[in-house]
């Protein structure tokens, strides 16, 4: 009787088959590329002295904000208020004249209707009005000039951009053209890389770009900013930058950023989870969801616990059985 229940056990023993959850996909196997580069400013903006002429204050040192103004430095304009001077002078002398000549013009039309003038005279006070006319013109577009000048007189820069260099001091005397200050756009990082075709394609590949910073102890979230339509002839890479967006309190450059990438190997091996691999005899083996077994060579194993191998029978995307032990 107990032999009858032992016999019994065993055939009403549960037989294990393999389930959606006991199965795993296979993915080609990649190798881990480190990529290093340091931060810069988005945008860096020479600036040139537009006049000639003598610094007379000087608003932002290196590291220092650009004003609410927006002027790094502006030139003595003490000539340029003196020539607008001068030339509201001389249109209000014009004006003078201009008011006098229509007069005479509204006279003499009187005169030569009633036949006492001559034509001649009524020519003569249009011409000189009409010159006049013209001079007042010649003033305004030349006012206009003046205050184009008295406006270039400071060199001028985007509020908040950080002064990098600065080449004035008051007093200086600086030519038209030099340059005088060096600025940049501190409020989005930028970050150049060359990368390799398999890297730029594995860069495009990667959905959540982040970046490590060694010096400060932080990830930072990242997009890609720019990528350059050319290549490096010499180094045969495509240049990319790529843009912090969150993820450091502190902006400024020459801040080192690491760059990991995924890169395929082309050597047709896969990934797949440690359990899905069979030891025997110091042989291994994986199991299709058949149950036929195919033996592979084993290539290592990476930080996640899955492990790399080969063989001429298996590809990416095929599945594989987790070996219950």
């Amino acid at each position: 009787m107990t032999r009858m229940i032992g016999l019994l056990l065993i055939v009403l023993a549960p037989i294990h088959v393999a389930g959606a959850a006991d199965v795993v996909t296979a993915e080609a196997a990649t190798r881990s590329q480190l990529l290093s580069g340091y931060t810069r400013a988005r945008i860096i903006l020479h600036l040139s002295a537009e006049e000639s002429g003598r610094v007379a204050e000087v608003f932002a040192d290196i590291g220092d904000p650009i004003p609410d103004a927006g002027h790094f430095t502006c030139l003595d304009d003490t000539y340029i208020k003196l020539e607008q001077q001068a030339n509201q002078a001389g249109q209000a002398r014009i004006k003078v004249d201009i008011a006098h000549f229509r007069k005479q013009v509204k006279r003499y039309q009187s005169l030569v209707k009633s036949n006492s003038s001559a034509q001649i005279q009524l020519d003569e006070t249009r011409r000189s009005l009409d010159s006049n006319l013209k001079q007042l013109e010649e003033l305004m577009i030349q006012s206009e000039v003046l205050a184009e000048r008295l406006r270039r007189s400071c060199v001028s820069a985007p509020p908040g951009w950080l002064v990098m260099d600065r080449e004035v001091e008051p007093g200086q005397w600086v030519n038209k053209g030099q340059q005088v200050a060096r600025v940049g756009d501190y409020s989005r990082l930028l970050i150049p890389f060359a990368l390799s075709n398999a890297e730029f394609n594995a860069l495009q590949q990667t959905s959540d770009l982040q970046l490590w910073f060694p010096d400060l102890g932080k990830h930072a979230v990242a997009r890609v900013a720019r990528v350059s339509p050319t290549f490096d002839e010499a180094s045969r890479k495509i240049r990319v930058e790529l843009e912090v967006q969150e993820g450091l309190d502190e902006l400024r450059g020459g801040m080192r950023a690491e760059l990991s990438l995924r890169l395929s190997l082309n050597s047709g091996a896969v990934m797949v989870p440690r359990g899905a691999l069979d030891e025997r005899y110091e042989q291994y083996w994986l199991k299709r969801e058949d149950g036929s077994e195919i033996k592979v060579v084993y290539l290592g194993r990476d930080d996640a616990g899955r492990v790399r191998v080969v063989s001429p029978e298996i590809a990416p995307g095929q599945r594989f059985q987790i070996i219950r032990r």
